[in-house]
């Protein structure tokens, strides 16, 4: 691509200047900021202009044909040889007449975009053409390329053509010997040499001369044949070089890439400095509330750990409920009890558990809750008076501007109390217990009934005179009573160990219960803390979407700006 380097400079330059563009619409800058940035944009999209002249069949149509790689200035797409042909960018091809002597000649063709093209009429024509081209077009004209034909070099209308111009617009002139293939190396280089002798003698310097075969150029370029085949006498690249070198060395182009890059860092600042504040306090306010949840979250940890004692409190009121019910679990172990024993009594048990628990939890817990909500009020204090006096306005909740930790606190407690009964309603004691107390009379009875029927035997082994045996008999009785007795204190040890065994059970599955029942509802006591600030943090994410945009555009405008200083200011620099 023909001044790459200066095309790629100037669209990244395009884009930080739309960018700015944008930015200063967005942040309702003064209007005639917005309207010198959209001329920075007019001028940078200035096309280079270049000026072709040569005589007629001199190829200069073929040489801007294999300069720009495309077919679209043939003779035959031209309307007329005898006007100076101007050609532009159009999205369509079409033609206006400028006026009898210039067309202006709108083509499809990308490239028209950037270099916009003067192809004159043959040398050899009518006089007044020539003086159209060096009045209209060679005072802007970026570069003007003289075609000499190899054929005939020697036509004396270019040279006289070449004396109309002034001397300053001659530095521009570049001279280039076209259809070299129709000559051989000898004489192409031979006719080079005249060329420049003559130009020191007429006008007394010498002019970039180049030696090309433009035709060879064009197939290298659009055939798709192999380059190496083609005649070596198209040489094109140099006269590329020469063009990309005064596209990107344009004293008066990169002048105005250097206007427009300090006047797009000086609107850049002055929209850094409107958005700034804005940007900071958006910023400041996301900061502040993304403290709430660490805050809330230490306040929680020490809330809980504060509330260890309550857990202490909980258990002892179940092991004094366990402790409660003994006196109920003695009963069963008298003697009478024991012998008609009944499941009212391990049901009484249960029930006295579960009650006593139940309503010491419903005390304690309710305290417990009371000290969550002290802390959680005690927060929304602090933080609350931090956030009106930071964001410049109340906060509304509650009738009497203060939040309502009621529902939050009432939740707290049915939940450790849910927690506490389930796991008491898992005791299992009063069918246990009953099975047990049952065991135990019927073993009881057993050794009673074997006691009584062996004393019995002994009554009336006495009445018939069998002696010795009545006294074993009244032996067996007696053993059996002591064995009744041993079995019977026995079991109530066995009961009471069961009965303590459930019980230390049971402690540790409450207590753990009871501890994650309490952390779950105190992390929504807190949730409930946090949403009390989502208005604001609405607010704050509205401020964040609007100016999000602009924060991105700014780091993109100042990376290109910045980028764009690296390459701009030793170009400044030299210029000086």
């Amino acid at each position: 691509m023909l001044g790459q380097n200066y095309f790629q400079t100037r669209s990244k330059l395009g884009a930080a200047v739309q960018g700015l563009t944008e930015l200063c619409e967005m942040a309702d800058m003064d209007p005639g900021r917005v309207a010198m940035l959209r001329n920075l944009m007019a001028n940078l999209q200035d096309p280079f202009l270049f000026v072709v002249a040569g005589e007629v069949n001199s190829g200069k149509s073929t040489l801007l044909n294999a300069i720009f790689g495309e077919d679209f200035c043939s003779t035959d797409v031209i309307p007329s040889t005898n006007q100076i042909a101007y050609f532009k960018y159009g999205k369509e091809a079409h033609e206006f007449e400028f006026s009898e002597e210039i067309i202006e000649i709108y083509r499809p063709n990308e490239f028209l975009r950037d270099f916009n093209l003067v192809d004159t009429p043959g040398t050899n024509s009518i006089a007044p053409r020539h003086q159209q081209v060096t009045e209209h077009f060679l005072p802007v004209a970026d570069l003007v390329l003289f075609v000499f034909s190899v054929t005939n070099p020697w036509g004396a209308t270019t040279w006289d053509f070449l004396d109309r111009i002034h001397n300053q617009l001659r530095k521009k002139v570049v001279f280039i010997l076209q259809q070299c293939e129709l000559r051989s190396e000898e004489e192409v280089a031979a006719i080079l040499d005249h060329l420049q002798k003559t130009a020191k003698h007429r006008f007394n310097r010498q002019f970039p001369t180049f030696a090309v075969s433009a035709k060879q150029a064009f197939l290298a370029k659009t055939s798709g044949l192999d380059t190496s085949s083609l005649s070596p006498f198209s040489r094109i690249d140099d006269l590329e070089r020469h063009i990309s070198s005064v596209v990107e060395s344009s004293e008066t182009r990169l002048t105005k890439l250097i206007h427009a890059w300090r006047a797009a860092c000086y609107v850049l600042g002055e929209v850094k400095e409107k958005l700034g504040t804005a940007i900071e306090i958006v910023r400041a306010d996301s900061d502040l509330l993304s403290e709430l949840e660490p805050a809330a979250e230490i306040q929680k940890g020490r809330t809980i750990k504060k509330c260890e004692p309550l857990f202490d409190a909980l258990d002892q009121s179940f092991m004094s409920a366990g402790l409660q019910a003994e006196p109920l679990l003695n009963a069963e172990f008298r003697l009478l009890s024991s012998l008609t024993p009944s499941n009212q009594n391990a049901e009484e048990i249960e029930g006295l558990i579960f009650a006593t628990t139940m309503k010491a939890v419903r005390h304690s817990v309710g305290n417990g809750a009371e000290a969550v909500e002290e802390d959680v009020q005690q927060l929304w204090e602090r933080v609350s008076s931090e956030m009106q006096q930071h964001f410049h306005l109340e906060l509304s909740v509650g009738e009497n501007g203060q939040p309502d930790w009621s529902k939050s606190r009432k939740e707290l407690a049915e939940s450790v109390e849910r927690a506490t009964a389930e796991v008491l309603q898992n005791l299992d004691l009063k069918v246990e217990l009953a099975r047990r107390f049952s065991r135990r009379s019927r073993t009881i009875w057993t050794f009673i009934v074997i006691a009584m029927i062996a004393t019995a035997g002994g009554v009336c082994l006495t009445i018939t005179g069998f002696a010795p045996w009545n006294a074993i008999a009244y032996a067996v009785g007696g053993i059996f009573l002591a064995l009744g007795a041993y079995t019977g204190g026995r079991s109530i040890q066995n009961i009471r160990s069961f009965y303590s065994a459930i019980l230390n059970d049971h402690r540790d599955k409450l207590s753990d219960a009871q501890r994650r029942a309490f952390g779950v509802a105190t992390n929504h006591f807190f949730e409930d803390f946090i949403k009390l600030f989502e208005p604001l943090r609405k607010v704050c994410h509205q401020h964040r979407e609007t100016y999000t945009p602009h924060i991105k555009s700014i780091e993109s405008c100042e990376k290109i700006l910045a980028e764009l200083e690296r390459i701009l200011t030793p170009v400044e620099k030299h210029l000086k």
